[in-house]
């Protein structure tokens, strides 16, 4: 097996293959690809080889007494045909490495195959799709509740429901949620029939994700494009933007809810949540501009940011910087890198019987 191989098989997921994958890289000749590595070249993901503190970067050891909660964490996520239990694995290494104290897990039940809607389908026939759609089954099920169960100390997750089917989707938090291990909801990204997240087909979920004291994550995004081109005319069919999210809150004033990624583009995402109270910033796989979390602190207030790493899909390097870079005190970082999160799960905690310090 040559680099190339191991790069494209994700053997960077632990100490051992990282060790192995930087000995080959070193290498010359075939003869060096079949060679062991000597010991220096295993990893502990708790020792760096450089003093982050002569940089200007906090030390591992200062990561943690933040007590950083990753609140979108993508270590399951993989091609359908990929075991999330091993890449979740792999994406240990880099975990333990920042010092996470718990990572929410949001691909609880990605790659589920909801029912397809005809064009064209009556009211009759989608709310049929919707009854059967109860049954939709979360892909590597067993595996996934055997993880939650085994890390429930450092990971949580959310489980994926779908505006399409909102029978279904209660379903799915009954069973994820109530009688299951999951914290949360995430919405999907966007659906062929254009069901954004304040479609009315929502309020029974809202309605139901309040009576379980659950978390709610909602993706949005404003991609620019159309004709004329504006922000959120390049938006995929169904993926909803701050505005839509502006207008869920609206309607339910007193439920809290994370409008994801801060829209992609954040200034306009600010804009568009700052009269809801209920809905908090996150800014996971925006541009990491300089100055984006400032701007969210003067509009918003510390108290309604959340911070996510998007990790592996985006470096927890870059997703830090955001609130590093800012004009903050350190009690203010501890909020935004975990403290308001927690503050806002705690009640879904108790529920599970899991306690928390907030």
């Amino acid at each position: 097996m040559d680099v190339a191989e191991w790069i494209s098989e994700g053997y960077f997921g632990s100490a051992a293959r990282l060790g192995k994958v930087r000995f080959r890289l070193a290498g010359r000749g075939e003869a060096a690809k079949n060679q062991s590595p000597p010991s220096h070249f295993f990893m502990n993901p708790r020792e760096f080889f450089i003093n982050a503190s002569d940089y200007g970067l906090p030390t591992r050891d200062e990561l943690v007494a933040y007590r950083i909660w990753d609140t979108h964490f993508h270590g399951f996520l993989g091609r359908p045909s990929e075991d999330p239990i091993a890449l979740y694995e792999q994406n240990q290494f880099y975990v333990e490495r920042m010092g996470i104290e718990r990572s929410i897990a949001l691909d609880i039940g990605r790659n589920a195959e909801w029912p397809e809607i005809p064009t064209g389908a009556s009211a009759q026939e989608w709310a049929r799709l919707d009854q059967a759609s109860a049954q939709t089954p979360v892909p590597h099920e067993a595996g996934l509740r055997r993880i939650l169960e085994r890390d429930k100390d450092r990971l949580s997750g959310l489980v994926r429901i779908d505006a399409r089917f909102p029978e279904g989707s209660c379903a799915r938090m009954e069973k994820w949620i109530r009688n299951g291990p999951c914290i949360g909801i995430k919405y999907e990204g966007g659906n062929a029939q254009g069901i954004t997240c304040d479609h009315p087909n929502n309020d029974r979920i809202i309605r139901l994700a309040v009576e379980l004291e659950a978390t709610i994550y909602i993706h949005t995004w404003f991609a620019v494009g159309g004709t004329p081109r504006l922000p959120g005319g390049g938006n995929a069919v169904g993926e909803s933007t701050p505005l839509h999210v502006a207008n869920l809150a609206r309607r339910f004033p007193d439920v809290r809810m994370i409008c994801g990624h801060a829209g992609g583009d954040w200034e306009l995402g600010i804009r568009a949540i700052r009269p809801f109270q209920n809905v908090l910033l996150e800014f996971s796989g925006s541009d990491p501009h300089s100055g984006s979390v400032d701007r969210a602190m003067a509009q918003l207030g510390v108290d309604r940011i959340v911070w996510g790493a998007h990790g592996p899909l985006r470096s927890y390097a870059t997703e830090l910087a955001k609130v590093l870079d800012a004009d903050l005190s350190r009690d203010d970082r501890v909020k935004i890198l975990g403290g308001n999160y927690r503050k806002y799960a705690a009640p879904i905690f108790r529920r599970k019987g899991m306690r928390i310090e907030v």
